[in-house]
């Protein structure tokens, strides 16, 4: 009786393990399928709270300091927030953690970008590098390559005095963009900021891939231009006196120098300058010597499409037209170094989410700020048309898929960035600049140094009693102010739309950008009432618009 009694007991025991190790699979099971359909977000934790929803963000960023920084999505994608950009394996330039606001962004967004944003990126390695750039840019960049290694070669033949050894083959021929620093800081001799150099050098290249002549670029102020970008495909790289030295030479059917200056030339200027045979100008013709070296900030690629008879079909059979022409150009020539692109693809890659509507607002509001922070008295009720622009565009634009709105702005002024931020967290504001239906939009900055390319040309503007200790810069310091220039100007083209104010910053980015329908010209600040309605579909501004601003086009 006892022994049947303890058998009984047995199997009840087992049943019950049985059934309850059956439970317990079925827990884990319901558990691992909720982690793959509903995944744990990017979230601001602090280990003594639970993770905070979208509603509770804006308090969660109000605060100052959280105990760890550390954003995470589950073991999927789990990284603190100073990590997120790797030291540079190359040793160039690391810049600092990208801006909260960047994953307030992200943390909102639709459950697969979010993860996708995570696929890209890598603890040791950063974010994915793509380098795709050039995909869409036609059929011409290897067979310049190819021309421009055999200048190069040529050029070497040329320094060692081997003339014979050319043959047939022709004269090599080539052109430079060339900055150099004028001694007496005039701004009327100075290369300008970023925008007008980058208008000058792809201009000069565009020259060259016209008249086969071999490109070569140097600036040495604020910094070496090797500094700041990479070369992706040829080798810009020269010593300007070493060609002059070589090129100034009489009597020499292979060796002859032209200097150019189309520094600062407004419009009818250049236009007599580089077209002066009207549209059937022949660029062969422009100059004759084997070697130019172009000093220039101001740009004629747009308007070449527009004014010349001669070379649109080429150029459309060579796969560049007017809308990728600059864009494509500027990636073949120069890439920005390993850190900067970090910072890039953090951002950009939140630009690209499909649950995303990104738009950009440029705002200059003048160097004084720059120079002297305490002059710095801008503010959104200053600049709020700019915002009213940005409201109009996100109603006409905005599709079902879009999850949220990001307002992305770069400007010369701290003081307005911080109060464009304090909008994630202030609610009168907010609805007073963003109206009542506003809860999905985030605003986002980079938080990286403001500081101008030619700070040294622009000082003794606002400054009194300028010494030259006050115009040394730190040199780590002028390294991180104008690889932030650049990162900002890449990414300003990467957003769906942007706002840009009527200078030459925001233009290069209009044209750095894959559509020439995305971009609208604001007025300056004392004709703010006159701005258009950024609903209107004509509102955008066209390239050939562009071409006629500040550094042209």
């Amino acid at each position: 009786m006892m022994r049947a009694q303890n058998n009984h007991d047995i199997h009840f025991r087992y049943k019950l393990v049985k059934y309850l190790t059956f439970i317990s699979l079925i827990a884990v099971i319901t558990m691992a399928l909720s982690s793959f359909l509903y995944p744990g977000r990017l979230r601001w934790t602090d280990n003594s709270e639970n993770i905070p929803q979208a509603d509770d963000l804006s308090e969660k960023y109000n605060k100052n300091n959280n105990n760890n920084n550390t954003y995470n999505n589950n073991k999927s994608c789990h990284f603190k927030v100073e990590t997120l950009i790797p030291t540079s394996p190359d040793g160039s330039y690391t810049p600092p953690p990208p801006d909260e606001t960047l994953l307030r962004a992200i943390d909102l967004a639709s459950p697969s970008d979010y993860n996708n944003y995570c696929s890209s990126w890598d603890e040791i390695k950063g974010f994915e590098d793509k380098n795709d750039e050039l995909e869409e840019c036609g059929l011409w960049q290897e067979q310049y390559m190819s021309l421009h290694e055999q200048r190069l070669e040529q050029l070497q033949r040329l320094k060692a005095g081997d003339f014979e050894s050319f043959g047939h083959e022709g004269k090599p021929k080539y052109v430079s963009y060339l900055c150099e620093t004028d001694n007496q800081r005039r701004g009327s001799h100075g290369c300008g900021g970023l925008a007008d150099r980058m208008n000058g050098m792809v201009s000069t290249f565009f020259y060259g891939l016209l008249t086969d002549r071999a490109y070569l670029a140097h600036w040495e102020d604020p910094l070496p231009l090797e500094t700041l970008f990479e070369k992706p495909t040829i080798d810009w790289s020269f010593d300007p006196k070493e060609m002059r030295q070589l090129f100034k030479t009489d009597n020499n059917n292979y060796l002859s120098y032209e200097s150019v200056n189309t520094l600062n030339q407004k419009w009818g200027t250049i236009g007599r300058s580089v077209f002066p045979d009207g549209a059937d100008q022949d660029f062969n013709k422009l100059f004759k010597s084997s070697y130019v070296e172009w000093h220039s900030n101001r740009a004629f690629v747009i308007r070449t499409f527009r004014e010349s008879s001669r070379y649109p079909e080429k150029l459309n059979e060579l796969g560049l037209n007017k809308e990728n022409a600059f864009r494509c150009i500027m990636d073949y020539l120069f890439r920005p170094t390993t850190g900067a692109r970090q910072f890039i693809n953090a951002y950009k890659n939140m630009f690209q989410m499909e649950s995303v509507l990104s738009i950009g607002l440029q705002i200059r509001t003048g160097d004084s700020g720059i120079v002297d922070p305490g002059k710095d008295k801008n503010t959104l009720e200053m600049w709020d048309y700019f915002m009213i622009c940005a409201n109009q565009l996100r109603e006409a634009k905005r599709e079902s898929y879009h999850k949220q709105v990001v307002y992305f702005l770069i400007t010369d002024s701290a003081h307005l960035r911080d109060e464009f931020t304090s909008l994630n967290h202030d609610k009168s504001k907010r609805r007073r600049y963003l109206g009542d239906n506003s809860d999905d939009v985030t605003m986002v900055v980079t938080g990286l140094p403001i500081e101008h390319v030619e700070s040294k040309t622009i000082k003794p503007k606002f400054l009194q009693n300028v010494t030259e200790s006050m115009l040394t810069e730190d040199e780590q310091n002028t390294l991180a102010g104008v690889n932030a220039a650049i990162i900002e100007n890449w990414l300003l083209s990467y957003t769906d739309y942007r706002l840009i104010s009527r200078q030459g910053f925001g233009k290069l980015s209009a044209f750095h950008s894959d559509s020439a329908h995305t971009t609208i010209g604001m007025p300056k600040l004392t004709r703010k009432h006159v701005a258009v309605n950024c609903a209107n579909p004509h509102a955008f501004i066209t390239f050939d618009t562009l071409s006629t601003w500040w550094s042209l086009g």
